[in-house]
C-alpha cells in the first residue's frame, strides 16, 4: 500500500477570528447554523456584550518600548520602522511612495498625530497598541446641528454634545478606537483590550468597546425554524463540506463566493449564481469537476446551505435595524442613510455586519 493512501486530509482555516453569522454555516456546518440560531436567540434577551463596529481609519500603532521611548506608526510601518519622533515617522510614509500629494498630505497629518499621542500615552506604560483613527486635526469633529459630527472613512458619526461621550470629542483634538494590545514591536498577535484609562488625557479620546444599551427582541420562531433546517440537513451539509481526497477547501470556496457575491451587492441571487461564478473564478479546473460531481451525487447539499445563509442573515439584518434605530448617544449614517458598519458581538466573536447594504472601501 502506497504511502498517499495514509494522507490525512486537512482543512485550511477558513475566514478570520470573527465571522459573520451567517458564515458559521459553511465555517462549522450543520453544528455552525445552530450555533448562529443560538446567538440569535441570545442576542433576543441579552445585548450585553454587542457593541459598535467602528469604521476608523487609518490603522495606527503606538506605544513605548522597554526604555520608555515613544514610537507610533502607521500600518505599512508595523514591525518595519520604528519611528521615535514625528519628523521620522513623516520621512518614513513619504519614502514608501513616489512624492504624491496625498501621501505628503497623509505624512503631515500623521506626524501631528504623533505629539498627541505621545503627550497622551502615561510615560510608564509599555507595550504597543492597535487602533484605528476617528478624527484628527486634518479630518476634524465638526458641530452640527445633529449634533458632533466626524466621518473617518465611510461612516459619518454624530455624538451628543451633551453625552459623556460628547464632552470628551469635543475637547480632544484626536480620536481613536482600540482593538488590540501587543507586548512587543511587530508582534503578530496580541490580547484585547479592556482598560484604556492610561491612554487617554485632555488631548487624545482612547476608546475601548462602545457597547449598545438598546435590548432588541428576537423572533425564535425563525431560530427554531434555522434550527430545523440545519438538523434535518445535517448529513448532507456536513458531507458535502467534509474535505475530500482534491478537494480539501470546499468551505474556502464557499467562503470566497459568499464574499464576492456580498461585494458585488448580488446576495439576492446568493442560492443560483454559484456555478455561473464558479465557472469564472480562480479554482482548478479539477476542484471545478469534483465540486459539479458532488453537486450531482448531493443535490440538496447547497440549497440547504444557501437557505441557512440567507435565513439567518434576515434575522440578523431585523437586529441591526432595530439596533440603528434605537435611541443612543452615538448615531450612525452612511451615504446618508441610517446605519453604519454594523456591530460586534463579543462573546459569541461575530459580526453583525448589514452586507446587503455595507461594504468595506
Amino acid at each position: 500500500m502506497r504511502y498517499n493512501e495514509f494522507k490525512i486530509l486537512t482543512e485550511a482555516k477558513v475566514g478570520r477570528e470573527y465571522q459573520h453569522l451567517e458564515d458559521l454555516v459553511f465555517v462549522k456546518g450543520s453544528s455552525g447554523a445552530i450555533e448562529a440560531a443560538d446567538t440569535l436567540d441570545k442576542l433576543g434577551s441579552d445585548s450585553s456584550d454587542v457593541a459598535i463596529k467602528w469604521d476608523g481609519y487609518p490603522t495606527m500603532y503606538w506605544g513605548r518600548e522597554p526604555n520608555g521611548a515613544f514610537v507610533l506608526v502607521g500600518k505599512n510601518g508595523w514591525g518595519r520602522n520604528k519611528s521615535t519622533s514625528a519628523n521620522n515617522l513623516q520621512k518614513f510614509i513619504n519614502s514608501t511612495g513616489k512624492g504624491e500629494d496625498w501621501r505628503q498630505r497623509f505624512a503631515g497629518e500623521m506626524a501631528a498625530i504623533f505629539d498627541v499621542m505621545k503627550s497622551a500615552t502615561d510615560p510608564n506604560f509599555r507595550g504597543y497598541i492597535y487602533g484605528d483613527i476617528l478624527y484628527h486635526p486634518g479630518k476634524p469633529v465638526k458641530s452640527t446641528e445633529e449634533g458632533l459630527q466626524f466621518t473617518p472613512n465611510q461612516v459619518t458619526y454624530t455624538v451628543d454634545p451633551n453625552s459623556r461621550l460628547g464632552k470628551r470629542v469635543d475637547e480632544t483634538d484626536v480620536g481613536v478606537v482600540v482593538h488590540t494590545r501587543y507586548e512587543n514591536f511587530g508582534d503578530n498577535s496580541g490580547q484585547p483590550i479592556s482598560d484604556t484609562n492610561d491612554l487617554n488625557n485632555n488631548q487624545a479620546l482612547v476608546l475601548g468597546q462602545t457597547y449598545v444599551a438598546h435590548q432588541p427582541k428576537v423572533d425564535t420562531k425563525n431560530s427554531a425554524s434555522i434550527r430545523n433546517t440545519a438538523q434535518k440537513n445535517a448529513k448532507v451539509i456536513d458531507g458535502f463540506l467534509a474535505p475530500v481526497q482534491g478537494l480539501s477547501d470546499m468551505k474556502n470556496i464557499i467562503y470566497t463566493y459568499v464574499n464576492q457575491m456580498s461585494r458585488g451587492r448580488k446576495l439576492d441571487g446568493l442560492e443560483n449564481g454559484f456555478f455561473d461564478w464558479l465557472g469564472n473564478s480562480k479554482v482548478s479546473a479539477n476542484k471545478q469537476k469534483k465540486i459539479a460531481e458532488m453537486a450531482k451525487q448531493n443535490p440538496k447539499a447547497l440549497p440547504a446551505i444557501f437557505s441557512l445563509v440567507k435565513q439567518i442573515m434576515a434575522s440578523k439584518d431585523d437586529i441591526i435595524q432595530q439596533l440603528d434605530d434605537a435611541p443612543a448617544d452615538v448615531k450612525q449614517s452612511t451615504g446618508g442613510e441610517k446605519g453604519g458598519e454594523g456591530y460586534v458581538a463579543l462573546g459569541s466573536k461575530t459580526k453583525l455586519v448589514p452586507r446587503t447594504r455595507w461594504q468595506p472601501s
